[in-house]
């Protein structure tokens, strides 16, 4: 989409803000919201939410909506000025981070559930690391192509150390959507370890675990931005299938780490 704000289209009605009933305050906020969200994640976050005026998001409303809101309609009643809608653009973002990418690493798991061996300690051992590579796989997949994953981080982190007063929220807004995802992924860690009879070691916790393993596969997706040529998959024999397989990267870390932070539970049955 051009940096520049479109041009009203002959066939989207005008509906006036100075001419109709007067929209409230919500309606107002969720019309406004909804197209900064779309402008920036159309631009790619990292040029920044500082470009998002008043002017140009409301002309994208006209643009593509037909509803002519006016400055008076929203400075004081809906926002106090414009640096407070640029967060709150930014941080309806961030609150939408990740769910994309948790819903199909928890359907890549069901999937892999289906042909795992479970027969044997060595078996079962071999059967966490498939579900490691084709959930990691998932993720990279999934992740890679969402605006509202580690562009979003980003950005927040760039805002918040600007200093301003305002961009605490930013960062409050980050640590609750991290706390969300973790428990997500706690759910699925736990439901992958249950199912072939391992268990993390009693030193750590599985929220401390889930928290490393995001950390690591957030500094993975930055640097596949960066260096897609360095991380490129490699192959190793699945003792599954007896074939060699491919493995991203963020695989080989993951399934290196289960050895230190996991361990075989005793009490585990089929």
């Amino acid at each position: 989409m051009s940096a520049t704000s479109p041009s009203i289209r002959d066939d989207v009605p005008v509906d006036s803000e100075v001419t109709k009933t007067r929209r409230s305050r919500a309606e107002l906020r969720k019309i406004v919201l909804d197209a900064g969200q779309d402008l920036l994640l159309s631009e790619g976050l990292g040029s920044g939410a500082e470009h998002l005026s008043f002017k140009r998001v409301l002309s994208y409303v006209e643009a593509t909506q037909g509803i002519r809101i006016t400055n008076a309609s929203i400075i004081g009643r809906v926002w106090e000025n414009q640096e407070e809608f640029q967060v709150d653009v930014v941080r309806a973002i961030v609150e939408k981070q990740g769910n994309l990418e948790v819903e199909e690493a928890g359907g890549a798991l069901d999937e892999v559930f289906l042909r795992l061996d479970t027969s044997t300690l060595e078996m079962r051992r071999a059967s966490l690391a498939e579900l490691i590579r084709v959930t990691c796989g998932q993720f990279l997949e999934s992740a890679s192509g969402s605006a509202a994953t580690i562009e979003t981080a980003l950005i927040t982190y760039i805002s918040a150390a600007t200093g301003a007063g305002e961009n605490n929220k930013l960062v409050d807004s980050f640590r609750i959507t991290n706390q969300r995802l973790t428990d997500r992924y706690m759910d699925l860690y736990d439901a992958g370890l249950q199912f072939v009879g391992w268990q993390v070691h009693p030193a750590y916790s599985l929220r401390k675990v889930a928290a490393t393993f995001s950390a690591i596969a957030e500094g993975m997706l930055l640097r596949q931005i960066v260096e897609p040529e360095v991380l490129t998959p490699i192959e190793r024999l699945c003792p599954l299938v007896g074939t060699l397989v491919e493995w991203s990267m963020l695989a080989v870390a993951m399934d290196a780490l289960v050895d230190i932070f996991g361990e075989p539970d005793p009490l585990w049955s089929a």
